[in-house]
């Protein structure tokens, strides 16, 4: 007989640097590069994992998607900024944030999907 799963099967993924803020649920919006909206869903349960690389990551908590959507940098308000980490939180130095963890230069015209979710547990 096979057995059903219902829990998240994906993750979304945060270096070490953030583990803290996460763990204190403290940071719940994330700016990612590119269109993620394919990828991730409003109202989808994931995984919060936290390490260098996936694979090697620790489990931190489920979550629920609370919202997802795609724009380039430059149509931000610091309004869709809430919830993120403190280095983080205003459109100005969004550039910069996401240029030192991407690794190349990130401009304002550059599209970003903002994924803000609740803590389940």
């Amino acid at each position: 007989m096979e057995e059903l799963y219902d829990g998240p099967t994906k993750t979304l993924n945060f270096y070490p640097y953030y583990e803290k803020l996460l763990k204190q649920r403290r940071k719940s919006t994330t700016v990612r590069l590119g269109d993620q909206t394919p990828r991730y869903k409003k109202g989808e349960l994931l995984t919060l994992s936290c390490g260098w690389a996936v694979n090697e990551s620790v489990e931190l908590a489920k979550i629920k998607i609370l919202d997802i959507r795609s724009a380039p940098i430059s149509s931000l308000k610091d309004e869709d900024l809430k919830g993120e980490s403190p280095d983080c939180r205003t459109v100005e130095a969004l550039p910069y944030v996401l240029s030192a963890i991407y690794r190349r230069v990130v401009s304002e015209q550059d599209l970003v999907t903002v994924i803000r979710w609740a803590y389940l547990e």
